[in-house]
């Protein structure tokens, strides 16, 4: 198991995830606007909070996935790849909820980090695809200089929604934002609706994403 994020924390987005997931599922299910089951982050039965990388076998035998599809499904990426702060399906297994969760502003900022060449590469190679079908009159230097992060859970959104149609599954990317986290840096929500707003024309061309990414702020204070 790749992971490196497990424990409870005391502080911020992944205080928060926790949180919500173990007291406020529902109040967060109705925000997302569907009645989910939530795979991760969970406290018991030695799941001790982790996050996980969807090709991980845990991940993989809950979609049904197998060996042999793990490795064209995930073949966009290196074997590397992103930890999701929360996962969760729909009742019917039809639908795959990905969570990408802030608590501030400043959690947003990132580049691209990796030193390997043929990871990099692959990187962006897959990222500049899903950038030139998808959001052409964005700014791709945003995407690896400025908000690589946001820029990669995009492109597992569309590269997910290609290459699980042989599962029948769908997939959606929420991007979920605490409104008030006292633990740490609180952000008021017309921040997070202005912020996202201007990040959104300026990488993407658009100031709505396409259907399949959700913006929820979930206050907590």
């Amino acid at each position: 198991m790749s992971n490196t994020s497990k424990g409870p924390a005391t502080k911020g987005s992944k205080f928060w995830m926790q949180y919500v997931v173990k007291n406020l599922q529902q109040e967060l299910n109705s925000k997302i606007g569907c009645d989910l089951t939530w795979i991760s982050p969970l406290e018991g039965n030695n799941k001790e909070y982790l996050e996980y990388e969807l090709k991980q076998d845990y991940i993989c035998k809950i979609l049904n996935i197998s060996a042999e599809e793990k490795k064209e499904i995930f073949s966009f990426w290196p074997n590397r790849q992103p930890q999701w702060d929360g996962i969760a399906l729909t009742k019917d297994n039809n639908t795959l909820y990905l969570v990408e969760a802030k608590a501030h502003l400043s959690e947003l900022k990132s580049k691209i980090g990796t030193k390997n060449p043929s990871n990099k590469d692959l990187i962006l190679k897959t990222m500049k695809e899903v950038f030139e079908s998808n959001y052409p009159k964005g700014s791709f230097q945003m995407w690896t200089d400025e908000y690589y992060q946001l820029a990669n859970r995009l492109t597992f959104l569309h590269k997910l929604n290609e290459k699980l149609k042989i599962k029948n599954i769908n997939v959606k990317l929420v991007l979920l934002n605490f409104v008030g986290d006292y633990t740490y840096r609180p952000t008021r929500e017309e921040k997070w609706n202005m912020h996202y707003k201007e990040v959104f024309v300026n990488m993407i061309g658009m100031e709505i994403p396409k259907k399949d990414v959700l913006v929820v702020n979930f206050p907590v204070c």
